[in-house]
Order: structure tokens, then sequence, then C-alpha cells
């Protein structure tokens, strides 16, 4: 039985590319035998491929007739991934931080209200600025998600 290999995983495309030139030929490509790179491309095996036999068997995809560098698209496609998860984690911790200060600072500016006494009121003040800024981040929050096509 033929074990299933997940898109956007190195051993996929490493199948993919002994596909197209060999299981053999990926083996003299990178110096190592069939069964290494065999074992490669095994998501139950725990060695991995490195990343200049990666290189080397892009290149030799392309000479072979391949249309783009596989592991190259993969690692620029994951990469990218990364990147946008990273955004809205940031976009979430910013949300979370603005709700905080800006409850903190509404509770402020409501005790403050009441109350005739100026340290409150400096509380009050400080809070609101706290609010200010945190939601100044989240801004910037929005604005790299919208930089990043989120």
């Amino acid at each position: 039985m033929t074990k299933r290999r997940e898109p956007l995983t190195y051993q996929h495309t490493l199948t993919g590319v002994a596909s197209l030139i060999g299981w053999d030929r990926c083996g003299a490509i990178c110096g190592v035998s069939e069964r290494s790179v065999r074992n490669w491309s095994d998501p139950d095996c725990e060695i991995e491929i490195r990343m200049i036999d990666a290189e080397r068997l892009d290149r030799a995809y392309i000479e072979h007739g391949g249309a783009y560098a596989p592991f190259h698209r993969l690692m620029s496609l994951r990469l990218e991934l990364a990147v946008k998860e990273a955004a809205q984690a940031d976009m979430a911790r910013a949300a979370a931080d603005a709700a905080k200060e800006s409850g903190e600072a509404v509770a402020a500016l409501i005790e403050a209200s009441m109350s005739p006494d100026a340290e409150t009121r400096r509380r009050a003040r400080k809070e609101a600025e706290e609010a200010i800024s945190s939601l100044t981040c989240a801004l910037r929050a929005v604005e790299r998600q919208e930089a990043l096509g989120v």
C-alpha cells in the first residue's frame, strides 16, 4: 500500500520530483542510495532531505523539463503561510490588548467623573493614553494584514 504524503510537505514534493526524474537518479544527484531518497520521502521516517540536496533536485527537475523548482516553491509557500498566520495572531493579540486597555480606560473615566480627586483623574488620563496606544498598535496590525493581503 502506498503511504499518503500530505500536500505542502517535503515528502510529497520529493515524490513528485522522483516521479519525473526517477528515484535512482535522485540518489545519484544527491550522492546517496535510492533507499536513502525513498526514506526522505517517507513521512514515518525521522530523516529528511537536506537543503543542498533539495536545491540539487530542483535544478535536475528543471533540467528534465519541469516548469519550476519544486522545493523552492514549497519553501516559499510554507513561509508565506507562516507570515500570514503570524499576522493573524498579531491581530488577535492586538485586539485583545485594545479591548483590555479600552475597558480599563472607560472604567477609570467613569470613576473620575464621579470623583473630584486629582489622583483619580490622573489615573483616568493614564488609562486613556494606554488605550489610545493599544488602539494605535491594533491599527498597525490591520495595516500589516492589508499589506500581506490576508
